[in-house]
């Protein structure tokens, strides 16, 4: 396996194996259509520019176009994860009401109860407003978005030493991620705690049209805990503050308020968030090593650098 396939690739590999398995123990085939294509056409876009820049660079030498060919065709090999990441999170989704038909909401609640004293999601409600709301969406949606692009700018650039690392950590984080929904059950506040919820946070059209749009990928999913936004996002920062400093300066403030959104649109409980963070502290520090190891390098390989590139 270290021989044909990377520990991404791996690891996915495996996750699928063994969503295939549960299907057939549950005897529910759930190939969810995906509904992200342009995560797709994004992957090939970048290809493409790739294929043009190394012809570019191949001018003149024999086989230029297959010069060209190969490091394209690395690209998407490389950006393949993140769409079985999505492609997986969509069968997932099918799937967690029947192997998990209970939820475990309350003790998440009891949970967020015990530590602050108060139903989080709630209490902040009591600062919502249109403009608010608006701001915590945008934050919130950052998350399709910031994965890939600290991607993109690492791979661009010519990291990939640095991508590779980064690419195991996401996929290490999404796996353990993945196994958290089977675990630990829950739909979150917006869809458990319904009651307590009779009016919708102000916002007007936009509001209504980001919650239909979750309410169209998440459905009833168990898919609570850990919060993948805030574990996805953890990642982002870390990688950033290593490799691509400047880049992490312009994402904190979306990141931080990421965090803030996942409660206040009623998504995630705080210990969710809690759980997120450490799922990302675990990954960060697997990621790495897990790469060096199943490339052959030393064990004793020197630590992740401090200093970034702008």
């Amino acid at each position: 396996m270290r021989a044909r396939l990377r520990p991404e690739e791996a690891l996915l590999f495996i996750y699928g194996a063994a969503l295939v398995l549960l299907m057939a123990i549950t005897r529910r085939w759930y190939f969810t259509a995906f509904q992200h294509p342009r995560f797709l056409e994004g992957f090939v876009a970048l290809a493409l520019l790739v294929f043009v820049r190394e012809a570019q660079r191949a001018r003149g030498r024999p086989a230029r176009w297959r010069a060209a060919a190969r490091p394209a065709f690395e690209v998407l090999r490389d950006f393949f994860p993140f769409f079985l990441g999505l492609l997986f999170y969509e069968t997932l989704h099918d799937l967690t009401p029947i192997l998990r038909p209970s939820v475990v909401d309350a003790r998440l609640i009891a949970a967020d109860r015990a530590l602050f004293g108060v139903d989080a999601a709630q209490w902040l409600g009591r600062f919502a407003s249109p403009a608010l709301t608006h701001v915590m969406i945008d934050c919130y949606l950052s998350y399709f978005f910031a994965p890939i692009a600290l991607a993109t700018i690492l791979y661009w650039r010519g990291q990939r030493a640095q991508f590779r690392e980064y690419m195991v950590s996401l996929c290490v984080v999404t796996v353990l991620g993945y196994c958290g929904y089977l675990l630990v059950p829950a739909v979150g506040p917006y869809v458990f705690e319904a009651a307590r919820f009779p009016t919708r946070l102000p916002g007007g059209e936009k509001t209504h049209f980001f919650i239909a749009q979750i309410d169209s990928l998440k459905g009833v999913a168990r898919d609570c805990f850990p919060s993948m936004h805030t574990a996805h996002t953890t990642v982002v920062l870390a990688f950033a503050w290593r490799f691509a400093r400047r880049w992490f300066w312009l994402y904190l403030p979306i990141a931080l308020g990421l965090y803030v959104s996942t409660v206040y649109l009623r998504m995630h409980y705080v210990v969710d968030v809690i759980a997120g963070l450490g799922v990302s502290a675990l990954a960060v520090a697997i990621g790495p090593r897990l790469e060096r190891w199943w490339m052959g390098a030393p064990a004793e390989a020197a630590p992740l650098p401090a200093t970034a590139t702008a």
